[in-house]
């Protein structure tokens, strides 16, 4: 038996998302009717189910904003959308310098999840993207390194970066987009690995 393809494994993501919302849905709407239906109008269970179903909804909010990562590519632009209330950020992509991953904590397995991290000359006119500094070189000694050669070559230039942390499996479609359209950037031993994984998983039937 062959291992789960990654479209198949994307699928099943979505599948177990929307399950998700609607059995939260679900409860939603149902527990406002149980109250009612068993005459409960006492402040203490109105307040108790206040709190219940504004629980409920920051957890909808939640799991669909780390579910919701949008991209296109365009005559060397990549065009992304990163959570629910972000705007488009529109990438030149021979601005990018280095592409890296950072792998998520939890279970091992061959479809991991992962954060991609985008390093840059240029901030694209958007507040997602981060500039170079401390706290940045301290948490990616990796990126930090291609960084200070990249500085050392252009002292002048400013340099920023951006984290891709949602969407699940589909940031493994967005980095391989992002191989073929930023050619010129550089990319860390482990994102190869990542686009490996990918390719090998869509090659197979």
């Amino acid at each position: 038996m062959k291992d789960m393809n990654i479209n198949k494994a994307i699928r099943k993501q979505s599948k177990s998302y929307k399950r998700f919302v609607l059995s939260m849905g679900f409860i939603f709407f149902t527990l406002p009717l149980f109250l009612i239906y068993n005459k409960k109008f006492d402040i203490f269970y109105i307040v108790f189910l206040s709190i219940i179903e504004a629980l409920i909804l920051l957890s909808i909010i939640i799991s669909s904003s780390r579910e919701a990562l949008d991209f296109e590519y365009d005559t060397g632009r990549l065009k992304l959308k990163i959570g629910l209330r972000s705007e488009k950020i529109n990438i030149v992509c021979n601005k990018i310098l280095y592409v890296d991953v950072e792998l998520n904590e939890g279970k091992l397995n061959k479809f991991q999840d992962f954060k991609i991290l985008l390093l840059s000359n240029s901030k694209f006119k958007n507040k997602k993207m981060k500039k170079v500094n401390n706290d940045f070189m301290k948490k990616y000694t990796l990126a930090s390194y291609h960084y200070a050669k990249y500085k050392q070559r252009n002292p002048e230039d400013e340099f920023y970066y951006l984290i891709v942390n949602v969407g699940g499996l589909k940031k493994y479609k967005l980095l391989n987009t992002i191989y073929k359209s930023c050619v010129n950037a550089g990319f860390s031993e482990d994102s190869i690995k990542r686009i490996k994984i990918y390719r090998d998983s869509i090659s197979q039937v």
